[in-house]
């Protein structure tokens, strides 16, 4: 019996050491999956500056979120995503899935920058688009397989307060502009939950659409003319087909 009462105490302090373990380091296993998810659906490279988890308050910060520009283009970042706060239903926390009540991201940043293919933007919703199959709502609606990664539902998710901004000057059109706000509900709710590449999708996806639409705003789309004669290429027929003029 003392043999067999000291496994089992060994077997509680290895447990509670792997309770623990996770606890305290949280926030960075965190910020490396929101690295990895987003990475591999962007097709370039997510960096988290820094995650702060309270699973007792139910809240969440992520700040210094960044993806990367596209090969081919000289800008370090093509978004920002600036302070992201979270609220999480705790009574979740050890179900699957995980209920996300709220997310807000706000004053998110994006660069836009041409390029003799198109846009740093339409580059990365291609590499969206293709990495989902088909497009964000796709990745949305598939159904949840059993045994598989943890999955998140997210009653809404707001991005607001965002600008757009050229990286280089171009004839005719307005230097900056502002993204409209952004707001998403049920993510994940119908397929019974969302990986976080399947959530990244969808994000990344409706800011770069939010993101072209400024562009037109700022006249973006009126300018291929003009750069047919001061761009090598076609650039300019490249330019308005991205536009879709």
């Amino acid at each position: 019996m003392i043999v067999g009462g000291a496994v089992v105490a060994v077997v509680v302090v290895v447990v509670v050491g792997a309770v623990t373990f996770l606890f305290s380091n949280l926030d960075s296993l965190v910020k490396k999956a929101i690295e990895s998810a987003g990475s591999e659906v962007a097709g370039v490279k997510v960096s988290v500056g820094d995650v702060k988890i309270s699973l007792s308050e139910g809240k969440a910060s992520i700040s210094g979120l960044t993806v990367a520009n596209p090969p081919g283009f000289t800008a370090p970042t093509a978004f920002a995503l600036g302070q992201i706060s979270v609220a999480i239903d705790t009574g979740s926390v050890t179900g699957n899935p995980i209920i996300i009540k709220d997310v807000t991201v706000a004053k998110p940043q994006v660069t836009y920058e041409m390029a003799g293919t198109g846009s740093n933007i339409d580059v990365i919703q291609k590499n969206v688009a293709a990495k989902t199959g088909g497009g964000a709502q796709k990745a949305q609606d598939k159904p949840a397989a059993k045994g598989e990664e943890k999955k998140l539902v997210i009653d809404r998710m707001a991005i607001t307060g965002g600008t757009v901004t050229l990286a280089t000057a171009m004839p005719g059109v307005k230097g900056s502009a502002n993204l409209a706000d952004i707001v998403l509900t049920g993510i994940g709710k119908k397929s019974g939950g969302a990986t976080g590449a399947e959530i990244a999708a969808q994000v990344l996806d409706a800011i770069t659409k939010s993101a072209l639409k400024a562009g037109q705003s700022m006249g973006i789309g009126n300018v291929g003319e003009v750069l047919k004669g001061a761009v090598p290429g076609d650039a300019g027929g490249a330019l308005k087909g991205i536009m879709g003029k």
